[in-house]
């Protein structure tokens, strides 16, 4: 289920891993929810955005598929994996643009990354990192590997390798703003969480 918390309209996107684009879209007004569901082994993203119901839902630009240049937060998930588990993640390695939380039900109690329940509650942009919509408002803010595509940043090429590649100035801000999040691509130790749910419900703000 994907519940819609804050005070406007959020239009949410769900992706199939290697599905070559948006599987499906819809409008949440406040307050609103809305349930689907996926086979089990799916693995893929749910993501929301404020900007992009109606007509300027049509800009593929900053409206379509989340990336570098339209950076949205990002709810990960992969069902039945090892040991029969799902494994699940907020992910702002492309950068963030909405509050964002999941949490599992019917898999056991919470301990820690054994079905528990990571939330980012995003903070300010900082300028240098800020996408701004034609009007100057702040839509969504970059991470390093956004702002300069660098592999260093990006933890590519030379810098591909466990080890070589760390966590840079932005992603080390976003992370002490959401310690249960991705902040950079070698994050995985303190951002992945499994469990044997039988649902899970992302929540906006």
């Amino acid at each position: 289920m994907v519940q819609n918390n804050c005070n406007k309209v959020v239009s949410v996107g769900v992706l199939t891993n290697g599905g070559g684009g948006t599987d499906q879209t819809f409008d949440l007004t406040p307050s609103a929810s809305n349930s689907f569901s996926k086979p089990d082994q799916w693995g893929g993203r749910v993501w929301g955005r404020y900007q992009c119901s109606g007509d300027s839902g049509k800009d593929p630009n900053s409206c379509g598929t989340p990336g570098a240049t339209n950076p949205a937060s990002l709810a990960e998930f992969f069902f039945k994996g090892t040991g029969g588990q799902d494994y699940y993640d907020i992910s702002l390695v492309d950068g963030y643009n909405l509050p964002l939380s999941i949490e599992p039900s019917g898999g056991g109690p919470s301990n820690g990354y054994s079905c528990g329940a990571p939330k980012c509650d995003i903070g300010a942009c900082a300028d240098q990192f800020a996408v701004k919509d034609a009007t100057g408002n702040v839509v969504s803010c970059m991470s390093d590997c956004s702002k300069t595509g660098s592999s260093a940043d990006c933890c590519t090429g030379e810098n591909a390798e466990r080890g070589k590649c760390q966590a840079g100035q932005q992603a080390q801000t976003t992370k002490q703003k959401c310690p249960d999040a991705y902040s950079y691509a070698h994050d995985d130790q303190s951002s992945t969480f499994e469990c044997a749910a039988t649902g899970y419900t992302v929540k906006f703000c």
